[in-house]
């Protein structure tokens, strides 16, 4: 039996909007196993982007259920959600949101200075990371000295480092150009094949098909898609 590590049931977000109620996500229902590599598709205003940040423990829903590796998330506090977020969830964003004053390496550690790693271990783990996703050379180099497809290799690297439960990886290849997204791609598949759990949103149907499991959203239902081999 595969093990799953989230399930939501009848999962519904809403948000007051001056005196009315608007409803983004109604009734979801998603089970993700590890291992899986799951490719969340919609279009803008789908409800997409709410559903990744209940996920990643950013929101939490109005009703239902979330459990995270056996947790339920509804009604933690923001403390335990922020130590879950830095145990459970690696995060890759669009936009790479590394900091630019810091080497490729520091940017890497930061994930394990919030959860306390030591020195030494920091330095090893980051450095073994980054070597993994190809950019070992690259360790000492600020962001700006580096490509788009290599500020995005050192953000999936910092997303690895603690070894999270889930890599949470939003439109990654929504700021690169095709040859490089098509390289990001590869990179992910081989972290699919290597047992990681990838959650990937996206607007973008080609994109999608690089998951294992594509499930559709469309104005807060959510669909099963297709399983690719």
């Amino acid at each position: 039996m595969p093990e799953k590590i989230l399930e939501m049931k009848n999962l519904v977000k809403t948000y007051i909007m001056g005196e009315e109620e608007q409803m983004v996500l109604k009734g979801i229902d998603l089970d993700i196993n590890r291992g899986d590599f799951l490719s969340v598709l919609g279009p803008s205003g789908s409800g997409k982007s709410t559903l990744m940040n209940i996920i990643g423990c950013l929101d939490v829903p109005t009703s239902g259920t979330y459990y995270l590796s056996g947790e339920l998330i509804r009604d933690l506090p923001e403390v335990d959600l922020s130590h879950i977020r830095n145990r459970e969830i690696g995060f890759i964003f669009q936009q790479f949101q590394l900091l630019p004053r810091l080497s490729a390496q520091k940017n890497v550690e930061l994930p394990l200075i919030y959860a306390g790693v030591p020195e030494k271990e920091r330095q090893a783990r980051s450095a073994h990371i980054l070597e993994r996703v190809g950019l070992v050379d690259k360790m000492n180099n600020r962001p700006n000295q580096l490509s788009g497809g290599q500020q995005q290799r050192v953000a999936i690297a910092r997303a690895l480092v603690t070894e999270p439960t889930i890599l949470l990886a939003d439109e990654p290849t929504g700021a690169l150009d095709q040859q490089t997204g098509h390289q990001i791609m590869a990179l992910f598949k081989e972290l699919y094949q290597e047992g990681k759990t990838i959650v990937m949103i996206t607007h973008d149907a080609d994109v999608a098909k690089n998951g294992s499991r594509i499930v559709r959203i469309v104005d807060g239902n959510l669909s099963e898609g297709v399983y690719n081999a």
